[in-house]
């Protein structure tokens, strides 16, 4: 009978929304795969889900142009594992860290040819962190948070420092 029920809940959700939001069960796996697609029919997004229907294994989001702008690990509607951010040309952005949910390890920021823009160390605490800054991939300042407040801060290159605040200043006016 819950095999039935979910191949017509299936057979509706994917007849009713062939071009926006489209479902599918899976007994093999006891799960959903559900994909959703932009006007133009290219798919947007595309995960699964398991039977409680929270958000398990890969998902991967799409530019319109069909190129991947992100790509996650989810296990039981948790954050786990990598999740790699992309450039439009398909270079890396960010590759950040999950465990259960909770942000670990080092996260790195790049620009389009690669250079690091900011490096973030998390510790698996939430609200702890060491912050580290770039400028043309030059690191210039480090800064450390714990329980959500800044602790420490350490210029480490005051000329660059300078210079990043002078163009800071500029694109505020």
């Amino acid at each position: 009978m819950k095999f039935a029920l979910s191949l017509l809940l299936a057979f509706i959700f994917s007849a009713g929304m062939s071009q926006g939001l489209q479902e599918s069960f899976s007994a093999a796996c006891d799960c959903w795969t559900i994909t959703n697609h932009y006007d133009n029919g290219q798919v947007s997004s595309l995960h699964t889900e398991n039977a409680l229907r929270k958000k398990h294994g890969q998902s991967t989001t799409y530019n319109t142009d069909g190129t991947i702008i992100q790509q996650e690990n989810w296990e039981g509607g948790k954050l786990h594992g990598t999740s790699t951010s992309y450039h439009q040309d398909g270079s890396i952005y960010l590759e950040a860290f999950y465990d259960n949910g909770n942000k670990i390890g080092t996260w790195i920021f790049r620009d389009l040819d690669g250079t690091p823009m900011q490096e973030i160390a998390y510790s698996g605490n939430a609200g702890d962190a060491a912050h580290a800054h770039y400028h043309s991939g030059v690191k210039y300042i480090e800064q450390t948070i714990a329980n959500g407040a800044m602790v420490s801060s350490v210029i480490l290159n005051q000329e660059v420092y300078d210079q990043v605040q002078v163009e800071a200043a500029a694109t505020q006016k």
